[in-house]
């Protein structure tokens, strides 16, 4: 073969391998090269993903800098620093600490923003109102936790495990880097619960269907979360256990007879348990009593 044409289309790039080894980078554009003992290769690259993934494409970058140095840029990062890498003013990636990539040099316009993350896990009001947009996508949902805590709501702010702080209402981020960050968000405000359908044998063996509703709200969220996995949960059982108690003791004339005694009970047996584990009940109430057909 004499001649050799190699076409590089507007979103490529190519390497020239004479027997090979590298001797020039390709560009866009139409190339025409004498080739009389077909030693010549090129090897075809996508940039529209301006990343290189290739392992030995990186290695030969890095060790021919003078052939190669031109076409791409090297981003790194230390242990205490990340950095967002927007393309055309858009953010397109996060890097972790102490990362290493390379990117291709194209028309695109790639910026670099470093930032130190050793003096605050926080991320600053300032970064924040930028990356929260974009905190849920795949580009920062691994290195970055965001969540807003509204009225009526508390925030725990956990690392590694432990309680670091309490959160009032407002917009948060933090790297999730170099520790592990947990941001959990509890309701204060007051809610409705139904312990429905319990049937339950009164003090001389009629069997009652009570349903029972109450409202509870929390009172001290860091109680609550040390202590219990599920609030909502706890009060449900307690309210059945005491229903049950309060049914049990008592024949059923004097339950139809006094029929808030059981909220009477009840009230006063839950608010007491819940209170330990910084839960407050507010009201209890007995819907209705569903007798036996016969």
């Amino acid at each position: 073969m004499l001649k050799r044409k190699f076409v590089i289309a507007d979103n490529e790039r190519a390497l020239l391998f004479k027997e090979r080894l590298l001797t020039e980078v390709l560009t866009p554009g139409i190339y025409r090269y004498w080739d009389f003992k077909n030693q010549l290769k090129a090897r075809v690259f996508d940039v529209t993903s301006s990343e290189v993934v290739q392992k030995d494409v990186k290695a030969l970058m890095l060790n021919k800098p003078e052939l190669l140095g031109e076409h791409f840029t090297e981003v790194s990062t230390d242990e205490n620093e990340v950095a967002l890498i927007s393309v055309n003013g858009q953010i397109t990636e996060l890097l972790a600490p102490q990362t290493q990539k390379l990117y291709w040099n194209t028309e695109a316009k790639m910026t670099v923003e470093r930032i130190n993350i050793s003096e605050s896990f926080q991320v600053s009001e300032k970064d924040l109102k930028r990356l929260a947009k974009v905190a849920k996508s795949s580009v920062l949902s691994k290195g970055l936790v965001v969540k807003e805590v509204i009225n009526k709501q508390v925030g725990l702010l956990y690392v590694d495990g432990r309680l670091e702080r309490v959160l009032k209402a407002g917009q948060y981020g933090f790297w999730n880097y170099n520790q592990t960050i947990a941001l959990v968000v509890v309701d204060t405000r007051a809610q409705l619960l139904d312990v429905s359908g319990q049937e339950i044998l009164t003090k001389d063996k009629v069997s009652l269907r009570v349903n029972l509703t109450a409202t509870f709200q929390v009172e001290d969220a860091v109680v609550m979360s040390e202590h219990l996995s599920d609030g909502k949960a706890f009060v449900y059982n307690a309210l059945q256990l005491a229903l049950r108690q309060s049914v049990g003791t008592q024949t059923l004339d004097a339950l139809l007879a006094d029929k808030t005694s059981i909220d009477t009970y009840v009230q006063s047996v839950v608010s007491k348990k819940v209170a330990e584990f910084g839960l407050k009940l507010i009201q209890v109430g007995v819907k209705d009593i569903i007798l036996p057909g016969e």
